[in-house]
């Protein structure tokens, strides 16, 4: 029987830091070396083709470690995965966060393991994903709901192999790109993984434990010095992990009148928007994503695409960088800064919001002969709040996707 693949990412609220500076991005830290790998930390600088490359030719040069799951379905014992998979897990987050320059430090927080191991139990026992399990499940448990509610859950994949379907989110109900977000997300220091090998009837599940307590947090720091998220980042980009989704994200942003531009090579690119979402104090941050007409993975050489987001609504309270709110958008009075910066209070119902263009530069390198990916099939659950539905694996929502 084919292996059938489904994810979904959970829901949490948190509050999240809006940086309003100008475009551009800051000098990168001094990285320190990842161990068995080259420098991923804090994150990579992808403004070097080399060592973007190097990256990248470790990160995937070795084959995903076996699951070695020691429990069983039979009196639902979760068990544990290997030590190596759940490093190689983490590992790939940490690449990931690394290429879209938020922090390459997160670890793997064992009682989360212990919680998500319980929970991809569940879902393989079970056959289909939830985030809200009821207790008909197979080998149901109060660690497995909780685990349901704060992870990305993927059926029929594991290891690196699951983080990788995270980050490119395909399927109809996953236009707004949950999972990638959250693996994403700035201030996460600590994730969990639990892992569940299958049989000949089941398929395998990967649990990813994606919210800790740094979520709330304020002060992390990012490559980019206009605050925003993207994927794919800033810089040069393998092709193959340019999937047919690109995302823009920034805490707090307004972005129900952004507008769009794309080009590649100097000629512009026809797109379509697939999801526009302004959150206040969430997580997923406020994002918007489309999908470029050309498909990158048929490039037979280096495309360089610039990409500009105007029309972008962020408060100009929200930062006390006084000099960048000053050039955001010449549209807007001068005197907005000059208040600001005599320290006049406003309410906060006539604090007026400013308009800030981001613009940045992809440059995709050719895929290798062959790729990386394999064509599978693929049933997905949303991964955002906006539809919850249970998907079940065995009976609906299949479609063919390319990893």
């Amino acid at each position: 029987m084919p292996r059938r693949l489904a994810i979904a990412s959970p829901i949490a609220v948190a509050a999240v830091v809006l940086t309003l500076v100008l475009l551009g991005g800051p000098p990168v830290a001094e990285p320190a070396d990842a161990p068995g790998g080259p420098a991923i930390q804090p994150w990579i600088d992808t403004q070097s083709r080399s060592a973007v490359e190097q990256a990248f030719a470790h990160w995937y040069g070795e084959s995903q470690p076996d699951v070695d799951w020691t429990g069983a379905y039979s009196g639902c014992a979760p068990g544990d995965s290997s030590a190596e998979l759940r490093r190689a897990t983490i590992d790939r987050v940490n690449f990931f966060r690394a290429m879209a320059g938020v922090p390459a430090v997160v670890e793997e927080d064992p009682e989360f393991s212990d919680l998500a191991q319980a929970g991809a139990l569940m879902m393989s026992a079970e056959g289909k994903l939830s985030h809200y399990p009821d207790s008909d499940y197979q080998c149901f448990t109060s660690d497995g709901e909780r685990a349901a509610a704060n992870s990305n859950l993927y059926l029929g994949r594991t290891g690196p192999w699951a983080v990788d379907g995270y980050i490119e989110d395909p399927g109809d109900k996953n236009v707004d790109v949950g999972h990638r977000v959250t693996i994403l997300h700035p201030p996460t220091t600590r994730m969990g993984v639990g892992h569940v090998a299958g049989d000949e009837s089941r398929y395998p599940a990967n649990v990813l434990w994606v919210f800790d307590d740094n979520v709330f947090d304020k002060t992390t720091e990012i490559r980019e010095d206009t605050g925003f998220v993207a994927w794919p980042p800033r810089g040069y980009v393998p092709g193959e992990l340019v999937y047919p989704r690109w995302s823009f994200t920034l805490a707090e942003a307004d972005l129900e009148n952004a507008e769009l531009s794309m080009t590649a090579n100097g000629e512009p690119v026809p797109y379509a928007i697939v999801a526009r979402l302004s959150k206040e104090g969430e997580v997923p941050s406020s994002v918007l994503v489309w999908e470029p007409s050309q498909s990158v993975q048929q490039a037979t050489e280096d495309v360089t695409y610039n990409i500009t987001i105007s029309g972008v609504g962020v408060s100009n309270s929200s930062t006390d960088d006084l000099t960048a709110l000053a050039l955001i958008d010449d549209r807007h009075s001068a005197d907005h800064v000059d208040r600001f910066r005599s320290g006049d209070a406003r309410s906060e119902d006539t604090d007026p919001v400013v308009e800030a263009v981001f613009s940045y530069e992809v440059t995709v390198l050719a895929p290798a002969d062959g790729g990386l990916r394999s064509t599978v099939m693929a049933a997905l659950e949303p991964a955002s709040d906006r539809a919850r539905e249970v998907v079940d694996s065995s009976r609906r929502k299949l479609r063919l996707i390319g990893f």
